[in-house]
């Protein structure tokens, strides 16, 4: 059978398989997905600073690592503290890991305070306003009640080898409580 005779028979769905056909035999594969495997064998092979100097210039790279450290997933918490720890001359990273942490912080709060040994600038991931670049800044109210929900996670950690950690993170829990309270309309 001719395959022209098939797709005239068979109309779009016909047109779309040869289109994906196509795209797919031409030897241009996507990338593989950058996975937290992958992100390890980065640190290994060129050491946590040069990493963190990859991950900052791929926007993929760098959204991959984001959104695995905000999971709060352990292997991925422990990429993310290797990556701060390298990424003092790349702001960007280290803001978006600051802030992929805080988010973590909501979902397990031990194993973000417990990284804090490892070198996790604990008191800049407590701190991290929650709204920080919103488009529609919230009430303080909404502010209010965000701070007091990490509050709530934080102190209810109750392992002793991590209490500097929730002093730190509570603290500075309460200096961003302040600062919103001026920041942010009733």
């Amino acid at each position: 059978m001719n395959p022209g005779s098939l797709c005239r028979r068979s109309g779009l769905p016909c047109l779309m398989a040869v289109v994906l056909f196509a795209a797919a035999s031409d030897g241009n594969e996507p990338p593989a997905a950058f996975g937290v495997e992958s992100a390890r064998a980065l640190i290994a092979e060129l050491g946590p600073r040069k990493a963190a100097e990859q991950v900052s210039s791929e926007t993929t790279m760098l959204e991959a690592v984001a959104s695995g450290v905000a999971s709060a997933r352990h292997n991925w918490l422990d990429v993310g503290v290797q990556l701060v720890g390298g990424a003092d001359a790349y702001a960007y990273l280290k803001d978006r890991l600051v802030q992929a942490f805080s988010v973590a912080l909501q979902h397990d709060a031990t194993a973000v305070l417990e990284r804090g040994a490892s070198g996790l600038p604990v008191g800049a991931v407590c701190g991290y306003d929650p709204f920080f670049g919103a488009e529609t800044p919230p009430t303080r109210g909404e502010f209010e009640r965000a701070v007091a929900a990490r509050e709530r996670l934080v102190a209810g950690v109750k392992r002793g080898d991590v209490s500097a950690a929730r002093d730190s993170c509570l603290a500075a829990l309460r200096q961003l409580r302040t600062a919103g309270a001026a920041k942010y309309a009733p």
